[in-house]
């Protein structure tokens, strides 16, 4: 199973090389920063930005260590086109996603709310529009991904969540709303239609900090569970419209973050207006986020407290570069949301949680399972220290040695 994966990781890799080497490097509208990399000797990679057309070896180890690859560039709507690339390759057999929702590159209260639309059954990648505009690079990756719809999407090919110009030569459904609030609302009445039922949880998350909001995107994406909205002190009427839904009455709550960005104020509201509320909490965005990755409680939950697992890494202050990745959590290693605060060292709250995950063996390593991370941005966003660092803290151990630590 483990060797599975890896194969798996490797062909993607190369998937997603392949494709911007020779597509996206051609876009010249497009932003000057993309997920190529040209190294000294002019070998490309999954890095970087690209300067020519030179063939050559992978870019390691920034590209890929033993336990993780990078999605590089510094642009996250590049990052959204690479990940949505990587999680359903269009070279080769596969099965291409039925729809694709489009966010502006700027909105992220918009791309939390629509990730419950990249779970299945609907299954519909993000990509990010400059904007509100698809660029050509963007457009090239639509096409490629040639949505073809579904009775899971209503036949439509094209979401569009906020303020998005539809692409020409699609079946497209527009959801928008007045605001944040409104336009989560939105996308949990349309997900309610399209799947005919409401979801496992609802997950309430700050409409103003954005840093304890991201982790709920990579859980919907996994789960299909519906992002809101909150103030800090006072809940919207949107949201609370959607909780008081006669068919969402039994349907628990989890809010993210501490009292802080979220308060009791604001949980009591829910609680008037919904089912059970709980809160998942953590001191800072990236305490939280392994709270979240940590917590279990009925359906909802990653409950990732034992190795052999996919996470994906990500800069806590740039919450589109999250969203735009939220592609990889509907398949293949299905990874959390990890967050770091620094280009240069590794929270400490994540190095602990990844070496207490960290996998063993006894006496074969190639039957025992694996954990990867994903590595979101350039060398400039996440050192290739703290991709070392990640790499060896999940590095696979002989047991002996696990106990001895």
């Amino acid at each position: 199973m483990g060797l599975s994966i890896l194969l798996v990781l490797v062909l993607i890799l190369g998937a997603f090389v392949a494709y911007f080497f020779f597509d996206v490097g051609k876009d010249e509208g497009g932003s000057s920063s993309s997920p190529i990399a040209e190294t000294d000797s002019g070998a490309t990679g999954v890095q970087g930005t690209i300067t020519g057309h030179d063939a050559g070896a992978l870019g390691f180890p920034a590209a890929a260590t033993r336990n993780t690859t990078r999605i590089s560039g510094n642009d996250p709507v590049d990052i959204s086109i690479a990940a949505a690339l990587a999680a359903y390759p269009t070279s080769g057999p596969g099965t291409p996603p039925a729809a694709v929702t489009l966010v502006d590159s700027a909105d992220w209260q918009s791309g939390v709310a629509a990730a419950s639309l990249s779970a299945l059954p609907i299954g519909a990648p993000i990509l990010l529009a400059p904007s509100g505009t698809l660029s050509s690079a963007g457009t090239d990756a639509l096409a490629q991904l040639n949505p073809l719809g579904s009775p899971d999407t209503g036949e439509n090919k094209v979401f569009t969540v906020g303020k998005v110009a539809p692409p020409s030569g699609y079946d497209v459904d527009r959801i928008a709303g007045a605001d944040a609030a409104s336009t989560a609302a939105a996308v949990a009445d349309e997900r309610a239609k399209l799947v005919d039922g409401p979801p496992d949880a609802f997950v309430v998350v700050s409409s103003e900090e954005p840093e304890y909001a991201t982790p709920a995107a990579t859980w919907a994406a996994r789960s299909g569970d519906v992002v809101l909205f909150t103030g800090k002190d006072t809940v919207p009427k949107a949201t609370l419209d959607v909780l008081k839904q006669k068919a969402n009455k039994d349907v628990p709550i989890f809010v993210l973050g501490p009292p802080e960005v979220v308060s009791s104020k604001a949980l009591k509201q829910l609680d008037k207006a919904g089912a059970t509320v709980e809160r998942v909490g953590g001191d800072d965005p990236e305490t939280a986020a392994v709270e979240l990755v940590r917590f279990s409680s009925g359906l909802f939950g990653w409950n990732l407290n034992e190795p052999g697992h996919g996470y994906t890494l990500a800069r806590a202050d740039r919450p589109m570069d999250a969203i735009a990745t939220t592609s990889l959590s509907n398949n293949g290693t299905w990874p959390a949301l990890l967050l770091t605060d620094s280009d240069e060292k590794l929270p400490q709250v994540v190095e602990d949680y990844l070496l207490d995950v960290k996998p063993g063996y006894t006496t074969d390593p190639t039957s025992a399972i694996f954990s990867h991370v994903w590595i979101i941005g350039d060398e400039s966003l996440i050192s290739l220290d703290q991709q070392a660092r990640v790499d060896d803290a999940i590095e696979l151990t002989p047991v002996e040695t696990l106990s001895e630590q």
